[in-house]
């Protein structure tokens, strides 16, 4: 078996084809392929833009890099965009975007790779891993699962019923299932290209960064489309593809993707709420010149930061507008006014930590806190800036995604414009900024040195549900994308408990709502609980394919702060319940010692009778 498999790997090697693309990898294609030079001119002329976007890769990676442009720009060659450009503009975009998250070099030339083998019937995904190795063989192929045929619209058209089923998750109503055969295959087609996409990312979720930095780049673009196509790809994109980004916690991208869906989604809507905006923005402005330069002179003279040679970086946000229009429309407190919103500014202060010489990790990331609450002081102690009350610790109770800060609101004494406050490390802020990809981006050494970060498992928990999801509903995959939509990507989460029982909650209970949806006895009885086989505290929020234990103990009774704990009413109202019962036995036991003691009193002045 060995020496066939051998066998099979050297024909591949010297095929004709295999050959031509290696020549291309080596920046020296065929004479048939570039015989006037125009094609290494172009390689030449995208790598001078691309090759900056770079530089945080060692030599080495950007030259892998750069074969991958030569393969791209020959598998490319002669093929253009429905804008007129070249299509070999689009891969480079794609991997630019990678760049931006910092990925490692595989990343950036599947992204360059990532529509060769759909496009391209002359090179296989055996040339690709003969090239450039397993990995990036892996990446492109499950990419190309995700994308083939009806993607975008290219080679087929969208279904109305598969649009239907991105309107019923947008809150549009649901059309009845009138398609005719035609159209349902369609809808079948698309299903099953998405169910590759979700278990291709399960396995590796490098695949999804792939696809979104691809997706993202095709809404810059969208315009070009006809306008029904763009309504079903931007539906499509707000449902599944910006609630993968915020799932991952890749907000350089969800946050675009969002608003680029909205803007073809609800035109006007997005007219008036940029309207709106437009007329603020000199203030909110003004307000965040004001901030950096108020808090950039306090923290940068401080004692402390200067010992530890603390560097200081501030940037200022508006909020994205779907994020935006969203908030007013889903929560009646704010009446649907953009003035009553308190977090369409933010100023994000970021502290370059250095790690100390045999400092752990542990201590090091300790550290980080106690200098970012060091900060917040500070901060509080400014004058002409009023609040800095109601923190969000989410460095202390860190977000499902990873994302950790200190999130609290200021008002400057001259402009009554409220500011969020956003304090935390570069590398909380890494997590924050490309979520999962954090975890495999390239850092500078303390002597300098790119060195790469510590691997975590490319498999992610809740993804690797979707394999047992997709075994339960294999003869079906409209079904199965539907599961994903509403349970992974949707509003509802479901958990494990040991017997193997599945909990089903509304996305954003805490493990105290478990423990009460359990039993009313557990949730009164709980000591603590434990997602994972790890002690958490009661207001962890639980996440899709949690194993849930909750321990108990006869004489453990609830605490009052549990009551913030509760996402659920029916958990408050059975806390509140308790303790009003409890007031009340209190009050009786109360009443009752007084009783007695005046009775004792009163029998204590009587005569004594023999």
């Amino acid at each position: 078996r060995h020496r066939k498999a051998r066998v099979h790997a050297l024909v591949r090697d010297t095929s004709p084809n295999n050959v031509r693309w290696k020549l291309a990898a080596q920046g020296t294609p065929l004479p048939e392929d570039d015989p006037d030079g125009q094609l290494k001119q172009q390689v030449e002329d995208l790598w001078e833009d691309l090759e900056p976007k770079l530089m945080y890769l060692p030599r080495d990676d950007r030259l892998r890099a750069l074969s991958g442009l030569c393969v791209a720009a020959l598998a490319h060659k002669g093929q253009r965009r429905k804008s007129g450009e070249p299509y070999i503009v689009h891969p480079v975009a794609v991997a630019e975007l990678l760049a931006l998250l910092k990925v490692q070099v595989d990343v950036i030339i599947s992204g360059l790779l990532h529509d060769t083998v759909e496009d391209n019937d002359d090179i296989r995904f055996e040339d690709l891993e003969s090239i450039f190795g397993l990995d990036v063989r892996r990446i492109v192929e499950g990419e190309t699962k995700a994308s083939k045929r009806t993607a975008l619209g290219g080679r087929g058209n969208w279904s109305r019923r598969y649009t239907s089923l991105f309107n019923k998750f947008l809150g549009n109503g649901e059309n009845k299932d009138s398609s005719p055969p035609k159209e349902m295959g369609k809808a079948q087609e698309q299903a099953e290209n998405l169910r590759d996409m979700f278990l291709a990312m399960a396995d590796d979720y490098r695949v999804i960064l792939v696809k979104l930095a691809d997706r993202l780049h095709n809404m810059r673009t969208l315009q070009y489309m006809p306008e029904i196509k763009q309504k079903t790809i931007a539906a499509e994109t707000l449902v599944v593809f910006s609630q993968l980004a915020h799932r991952l916690g890749v907000w350089l991208f969800k946050t675009e993707l969002e608003d680029l869906s909205f803007q073809y989604l609800y035109p006007t809507e997005f007219r008036t709420l940029n309207q709106l905006l437009s007329m603020r923005h000199a203030q909110h402005q003004s307000t965040l010149q004001a901030a950096t330069h108020d808090f950039s002179n306090l923290l940068r003279h401080d004692p402390i930061f200067i010992e530890q040679n603390v560097r200081i970086e501030i940037t200022g946000r508006e909020k994205g507008m779907y994020s935006l229009w969203e908030k007013m429309r889903r929560k009646p407190k704010y009446h649907n006014n953009i003035d009553n919103i308190d977090d369409i500014i933010a100023l994000r202060i970021v502290l370059d930590i250095d790690q100390l010489d045999g400092e752990s990790d542990d201590d090091y990331a300790s550290r980080g806190a106690k200098l970012c609450n060091h900060a917040l002081a500070l901060a509080r102690k400014l004058p002409k800036w009023s609040g800095g009350e109601g923190l969000k610790n989410y460095i202390a109770f860190p977000k499902p995604n990873g994302y950790q800060s200190l999130h609290v609101t200021f008002i400057h004494d001259d402009a009554p414009v409220p500011l969020e406050i956003q304090i935390r490390t570069r590398q909380m802020h890494e997590v924050a900024e490309y979520g999962m990809a954090a975890h495999w981006i390239y850092k500078s050494g303390q002597r300098g040195k790119p060195q790469k970060a510590k691997k975590q498992s490319r498999r992610v928990a809740w993804l690797e549900s979707l394999a047992d999801k997709d075994w339960e509903l294999r003869a079906d995959p409209q079904a199965f994308v539907q599961e994903v939509l509403r349970d992974e990507l949707g509003k509802r989460c479901f958990v494990f408990l040991r017997d193997g029982t599945i909990l089903n909650l509304s996305r954003g209970c805490t493990a105290l709502d478990a423990a009460f949806k359990i039993h009313s006895e557990v949730g009164m009885h709980m000591l603590y609980p434990e997602i994972n086989d790890k002690q958490v505290p009661p207001f962890y929020e639980l996440q899709n394919g949690d194993r849930v234990n909750i321990v108990t103990a006869e004489d453990a009774v609830p605490q009052r702060e549990w009551l913030a704990c509760a996402f659920l009413r029916s958990t408050r109202n059975r806390l509140s319940a308790h303790f009003r019962k409890q007031s009340k036995e209190k009050d009786r036991a109360v009443d009752l010692a007084a009783a007695l003691a005046t009775a004792a009193t009163a029998a204590a002045a009587l005569p004594l009778v023999h």
